[in-house]
């Protein structure tokens, strides 16, 4: 019988927020220092391009020029031709990069330049930059390369060889709380930059856009049940591979369930328990880390479902469409609400309600 992936995904009941105090003091920030601003830099997760898209930043740098930069291109399997396609229509500059990439970072450098030649009056105080994005997209880090590749060359010889961090970075999200001071990238000619914290949306939209920000890192690991991130990812690498090869090396069949998914990963590692059990979120977390990491090519991915609904044409679309009418025409809804309904034939008792509760999907 030939493997169907699953088209919907439970509404699991989880936190569509992570928005923070110091998220809205960054956001006051940014409007304070709007007026210096020159030319914004805003990084996107290129595994979760829709939605590490925060709106937030048009109502407070909307006028600004943008120049839009999806990172982690060496962790993602999204295509530069895909993203610029989307930019098209929007007549936004984008660029594809890995934000520990010194040659990505002369380009980054070599367009801010041209932006610098095309203004009619230099900035008296040098071009300034803001660079913006949600947490843990790679700001920080950029900053460091930029300043390590726009600095080398005037200071070359008085430094090393290492690349010396004038910004904090780290692998969870919030490691930058606040707005870095001026950080001077080139002198000739004269370009500074901001380095800014991640901002979170004060809500997102569905379960699975916070759960494909939690597999890129925008969150915490521990702020959503690992097991129910694990499913998500199973969920997604399938709408993409339903033939299972993305966790071949743990099962040998494509597979829904991620209760059989993680006791296979757990027999493969060895750590299955003489009664049978095995530590299923430390399980869950292990998996869910390395496709977070991508350390191998084989853990490349895409966690967006827009995306993915988007770069995979009409195929996916359909099947959704077909399961969306499926649904319909069954008119569960109406159902639902004629329970509690009057009866000629029968009164429905405190009882019968609570079943139907129970009985519910989500």
């Amino acid at each position: 019988m030939k493997f169907i992936p699953r088209r919907i995904f439970p509404d699991y009941n989880i936190p569509l927020s992570n928005f923070k105090g110091h998220h809205q003091k960054a956001l006051t920030r940014f409007g304070h220092l709007a007026p210096q601003i020159d030319l914004v830099l805003e990084i996107r997760d290129s595994r979760a391009p829709i939605s590490t898209t925060n709106v937030l930043f048009d109502k407070i740098l909307g006028r600004k020029e943008k120049l839009v930069l999806y990172s982690k291109k060496d962790l993602s399997i999204l295509k530069s031709h895909t993203i610029k396609k989307w930019h098209e229509s929007l007549n936004e500059k984008v660029m594809f990069i890995d934000c520990r990439s010194k040659n990505d970072a002369r380009k980054i450098i070599q367009q801010v330049k041209d932006t610098y030649d095309t203004m009619t009056m230099p900035p008296p105080l040098g071009l300034r930059l803001m660079i913006i994005g949600m947490p843990n997209v790679g700001k920080s880090t950029l900053v460091n390369t930029l300043r390590f590749v726009g600095y080398s060359a005037d200071l070359e010889g008085s430094i090393s060889t290492k690349n010396r961090k004038v910004a904090r970075t780290g692998g969870q999200p919030g490691v930058t709380k606040s707005t870095s001071e001026i950080i001077r990238l080139s002198k000739d000619p004269d370009i500074l930059v901001y380095d800014t914290p991640g901002v979170f949306l004060p809500t997102v939209k569905n379960c699975e856009t916070m759960l494909a920000l939690s597999l890129v890192g925008c969150v915490h690991n521990s702020y959503i049940d690992p097991v129910i991130q694990a499913d998500y990812l199973l969920y997604i690498l399938n709408l993409q591979d339903p033939t299972g090869a993305p966790y071949a090396d743990y099962i040998d069949h494509p597979t829904n369930s991620i209760d059989e998914l993680l006791l296979s990963i757990a027999k493969y590692r060895n750590q299955l328990k003489a009664d049978g059990t095995y530590d299923e979120m430390g399980t869950a977390q292990h998996w869910v880390s390395l496709w977070r990491q991508g350390r191998y090519k084989k853990y490349r991915g895409l966690f967006d479902l827009e995306a993915i609904l988007e770069i995979n044409g009409q195929e996916l679309k359909s099947i959704f469409k077909e399961e969306n009418e499926r649904i319909q025409s069954m008119k569960v809804n109406e159902k639902i609400l004629n329970l509690d309904s009057d009866s000629k034939h029968r009164k429905r008792t405190a009882k019968d309600r609570e079943f139907d509760l129970r009985n519910r999907l989500f």
